[in-house]
């Protein structure tokens, strides 16, 4: 069973620092049994990273899929995993991104979430995906593979990959208790794969030669780090060089 004090030596053991910033993808059921539920972990992870942030990506794209939907950012559960609703329901507060927002929680994390307030795209260059890099975050799967990465869509769109959205621009809007917000962007399409993102796993051992991946257990999840600024530095050379590296697996 996975205790608190488990949790607060992987983080050291990662040499992670109390002002680091960290975005969790997670499998929750990966994980397996955690000593007082999974709100140990949210509230383990507030503690250690008392002078930095959280983020969990709170995804809706799975039902906001036609013009005019509306997404109530106070109720709407995210579509990419149970430890990010969790998050949702214990101090988190949420982006304004009509499908693919984040929720986060820690320092300068109000000023940081604006980032996805003019959005044009699924994972903006400009929004809070695209900023992971220049807040110098560190992405962690815990028990899912690197597809589930949004970070790598963000550098395609910053590097204007083609065959990456769908023709049609979408009309949303978002709401919560204080404001409604708009929106006009296109959905993450492709005809070379409807999953493009099984495709980043080409970068998995590239990554961890170079030292900017590194692999470690927490609880029976097998888990990964990876270092935002490194593997946006490395992802934007292979596009440089090849922009349509991640349209297949050879």
């Amino acid at each position: 069973m996975l205790t608190k004090e488990d949790i607060f030596k992987t983080l050291s053991d990662l040499n992670l620092k109390a002002n680091d910033n960290i975005l969790i993808h997670s499998s929750l059921k990966s994980i397996g049994k955690i000593d007082g539920g999974p709100i140990t972990l949210i509230n383990c992870l507030k503690e250690y990273f008392k002078d930095g942030m959280i983020l969990f990506p709170t995804h809706s794209w799975s039902y906001m899929n036609h013009d005019l939907d509306e997404l109530n950012l106070n109720e709407a559960n995210s579509c990419v995993g149970a430890l990010s609703n969790i998050a949702l329901m214990n101090g988190f507060k949420r982006s304004h991104h009509p499908t693919h927002s984040v929720c986060g929680y820690g320092k300068n994390v109000d000023e940081y979430l604006k980032f996805d307030d003019d959005a044009k795209t699924p994972a903006s260059p400009n929004g809070c995906f695209g900023n992971l890099k220049n807040y110098n975050f560190k992405i962690i799967f815990i028990g899912c593979p690197i597809s589930k990465n949004t970070f790598i869509h963000s550098i395609e769109e910053e590097f204007n990959v083609s065959d990456r959205f769908t023709s049609h621009i979408y009309h949303f809007y978002t709401y919560d208790n204080d404001n409604k917000y708009e929106y006009y962007m296109p959905k993450h399409y492709t005809p070379y794969n409807p999953h493009i993102s099984d495709n980043y796993v080409k970068i998995y051992e590239p990554l961890k030669e170079r030292g900017i991946l590194r692999e470690f257990i927490l609880g029976d999840a097998k888990s990964v780090i990876i270092d935002s600024k490194e593997c946006y530095n490395y992802v934007s050379n292979i596009l440089k060089n090849d922009n349509h590296y991640f349209d297949n697996l050879k």
